[in-house]
């Protein structure tokens, strides 16, 4: 039986052809509209007013963008110019470059605190930045004000590095809210397959963002296997998502037509609530994806992620310049480091193993010394990322240096010498790497790395599967910024020393 949509071409499912035609729908829709305006939505159970709250932290980011590029503007002239006052070219940039600023952020998406993950916030965060900048040095222009390239590259970085703190809290808000409840999206499950059951047990899950209150069936599906109820069909959306107050449709493909689809973007349109879709994808960053029309459907572009030439020399560029500044930064502290690890225990200051890297090819590796010389062997040579969390054969030096990874300092001599990068998956011993080639030669198509996912996701605390995920999620969505993510990231890993062991 052909179904039909209140501001839909009632023959194709379409949209209408015409304004007139849109006219006469809504015109035969306006009874039924005010009779649900009269009598009222059934009242939302606690947990709604998701999408409020939402609204409300992109006001606070707003508020916070504000002030930071104001307190960097002013923080990088006094730097550059001490002691001499704003010129009036410099106050009026000062005056229209937080308009500047929101407006850039806005276009680069940033005020959809929803739809953004960490890393994609951060890399679009990067590029906004530069954006704005350059926007800001051609109103200096306008303004008549000419203000030096190191002023330019000290108001980036200081933008930036403020920029990066106030989200950083916001971001914690979020989680914050949502461990409580209190930022879950009431969600209608589209679909009554096994996929859409697994869809609504991920929902369900603590701090996952949603809140599923029922599936809604399309067309004569099965039941679902699914503690929640089935609240009705597609064609009754409108009334299913006012009667349960819902702010998100969550569809579970396969099972939905391009017509059931239509209907659902009609209704989430009209009552101004997200529409988000389920992607049978491994866990891939949204930079690498694309959306792309394929005759009349919609398709997921998937980015490549081999590094291309001119990539691989930027992430090499990358790993010497932060090598070299790690190494001359880090320099004193290694003269009491050596000292250190020479009185605690006897044997050497360094120790060091073969380790695979890249292309399987074995190196070097150096560390500081942290277990006694004349231990005996106790981990399992064997086992994968096997690593013992109380081991007695650790220093009293050694226990503190591995808590704040600073025997991993020397490795900042594998970077320059090119057999290991700042960020990739770490380097495995060869017996592990012999005993279990096929589980992970995958690893080995990038550099191992100082720092990488895992370090920044749980260190040692995750399982050897966990683990590998977490590699292959790295080499699946490698990028400069991501590159650049980790490394700011390891830092709160390190200090946190959660896993440190």
């Amino acid at each position: 039986m052909q179904r039909r949509y209140i501001g839909t071409n009632t023959l194709s499912g379409q949209p209408p052809a015409t304004s007139q035609e849109l006219t006469r729908e809504l015109e035969r829709a306006r009874p039924a509209a005010t009779q649900a305006s009269t009598t009222g939505p059934a009242p939302a159970p606690a947990g709604g007013g998701a999408l409020r709250r939402y609204r409300e932290i992109a006001l606070g980011l707003a508020v916070s963008d504000a002030v930071c590029v104001v307190v960097a503007l002013v923080a990088a002239n006094h730097l550059r110019y001490p002691g001499r006052p704003l010129l009036a070219g410099e106050i009026a940039v000062l005056v229209i470059g937080p308009f500047l600023w929101l407006a850039v952020f806005q276009t680069f998406d940033l005020y959809t605190p929803q739809h953004l993950s960490a890393p994609e916030e951060f890399r679009r965060l990067i590029g906004a930045a530069s954006v704005g900048i350059v926007l800001l040095v051609m109103a200096s222009y306008w303004s008549k004000s000419s203000f030096s390239r190191a002023w330019v590259g000290l108001t980036w970085v200081l933008v930036l590095l403020l920029e990066l703190v106030p989200r950083r809290w916001w971001r914690a808000y979020q989680w914050r809210l949502r461990l409580d409840g209190r930022l879950a999206l009431r969600t209608l499950v589209v679909g009554t397959s096994a996929q859409a059951a697994r869809l609504a047990e991920i929902l369900a899950a603590r701090a996952s963002g949603f809140l599923p209150v029922g599936h809604v069936r399309a067309a004569d599906r099965d039941e679902p296997s699914s503690p929640l109820p089935v609240l009705g069909g597609v064609d009754e959306l409108d009334r299913l998502v006012r009667e349960h107050g819902a702010e998100c449709l969550f569809v579970a493909p396969p099972e939905i037509s391009a017509e059931d689809m239509a209907r659902v973007a009609w209704t989430a349109s009209r009552e101004g609530i997200e529409v988000r879709v389920l992607a049978n994808l491994p866990q891939t960053l949204t930079s690498r994806l694309a959306l792309v029309k394929v005759g009349p459907a919609i398709a997921f572009a998937l980015k490549p992620v081999r590094l291309s030439g001119r990539q691989a020399a930027a992430k090499r560029a990358f790993d010497l310049v932060v090598a070299s500044a790690a190494l001359l930064l880090s320099l004193p502290l290694w003269l009491a480091i050596a000292a250190w690890v020479r009185l605690d225990s006897r044997g050497p200051v360094y120790f060091h193993q073969e380790r695979v890297t890249k292309d399987g090819r074995v190196f070097r590796m150096h560390k500081f010394r942290t277990m006694r010389a004349d231990g005996a062997a106790l981990a399992d040579a064997t086992r994968p990322f096997f690593k013992l969390e109380d081991d007695p054969r650790l220093t009293r030096a050694g226990a503190f240096l591995r808590r704040f990874s600073l025997d991993e300092l020397p490795q900042f001599w594998n970077v320059l010498a090119g057999e290991m990068s700042i960020v990739g998956p770490r380097p495995l011993p060869i017996d592990q790497v012999a005993a279990n080639l096929e589980l992970l030669s995958a690893r080995h198509v990038v550099p191992a790395g100082v720092t990488g996912w895992w370090q920044i996701n749980g260190r040692s605390l995750a399982t050897p599967e966990e683990a590998l995920r977490l590699d292959l999620f790295y080499i699946e969505n490698w990028s400069l910024a991501l590159d650049l993510y980790v490394v700011l990231k390891t830092f709160g890993a390190v200090l946190g020393r959660q896993g440190a062991y």
